[in-house]
């Protein structure tokens, strides 16, 4: 199985904080944004993968940092609002063919270099993964069916507030060649699925980013306990990205020797601050 992946690059350098937490490591908003690219472009390196990024303003600086990377076309406009810049990657999102795959992806997430490895593993080997018995000893899986029928969403980080009393709940546990994953209901607009996923949840998804609302999204598109008109969403354990600010940190990785990991690539490509540019 070959997957495609079309990577929707949210991109917006003149907000430093949308929350109330501070970014870690001392980073400023550039610093993230070039850090959070240059992640993913290495974890999909050996993938037939090409990279859009929706810039919001973006200053010329960031502009010619994203035109450094091969296969990455940057479309930079005055949006003037996560929203707007949301509903744009939306927009791109339901051109792409429906045998393809698109990740959804804000420009502040941190990821590791084997992340797409076990994604892609995961993709490849759904049914397998995914299938739930109805046998007479199984009387709840009786009820919610076969999850491998289920449309499938991946969501890379998992957020430490999970574990806290309050968030803890019954959810379904599945195993892969390379790590645990767990089924989640609630994400960011931070996410990967098949373009006929999108299409097949495209208007509960537009309407999630009138706001943004994230609450939206996860109320009329991910299941809980059934999923007939519900798709599946799941996050890897632990987490194979992070969102850059302190109080999510995805739990158990060292996340700043990686963040300073991908500093060196970069000062070693000449693409970190104000350093010449050369392609990658």
């Amino acid at each position: 199985m070959s997957i495609k992946f079309n990577i929707l690059f949210r991109a917006c350098d003149k907000v430093e904080f949308s929350h109330k937490s501070k970014r870690p490591f001392n980073l400023n908003k550039k610093e993230v944004i070039k850090i959070a690219f240059n992640s993913l472009f290495n974890s999909l390196e050996n993938f037939d993968a090409r990279f859009i990024i929706i810039g919001d303003d973006l200053s010329n600086e960031v502009v010619n940092f994203f035109k450094c990377f091969k296969n990455t076309h940057v479309f930079n406009e005055k949006l003037g609002s996560a929203s707007a810049s949301l509903a744009r990657q939306i927009e791109i999102g339901l051109t792409i063919p429906q045998e393809e795959w698109i990740y959804f992806c804000e420009d502040d997430y941190l990821h590791k270099p084997e992340c797409f490895d076990y994604i892609s593993e995961f993709i490849e080997n759904k049914t397998h993964y995914l299938k739930t018995s109805g046998k007479k000893k199984n009387f709840w899986n009786r009820l919610v069916g076969d999850l491998s029928k289920a449309d499938l969403i991946i969501h890379p980080p998992d957020y430490p507030d999970r574990y806290l009393p309050y968030w803890k709940r019954p959810s379904y546990v599945f195993i892969s060649k390379y790590c645990h994953w767990r089924q989640i209901t609630n994400t960011t607009h931070t996410f990967l699925m098949s373009s006929e996923t999108l299409h097949k949840f495209k208007d509960s998804i537009i309407a999630s980013s009138h706001g943004p609302s994230d609450s939206v999204l996860s109320q009329k598109v991910y299941g809980k306990f059934f999923f007939q008109r519900k798709a599946i969403c799941i996050s890897p354990i632990p987490g194979l990205s992070c969102h850059l600010h302190e109080s999510v940190l995805t739990p158990i990785i060292d996340w700043k020797e990686l963040a300073d990991e991908n500093i060196k690539l970069m000062k070693n490509n000449s693409i970190w601050n104000d350093q010449p540019f050369s392609e990658i």
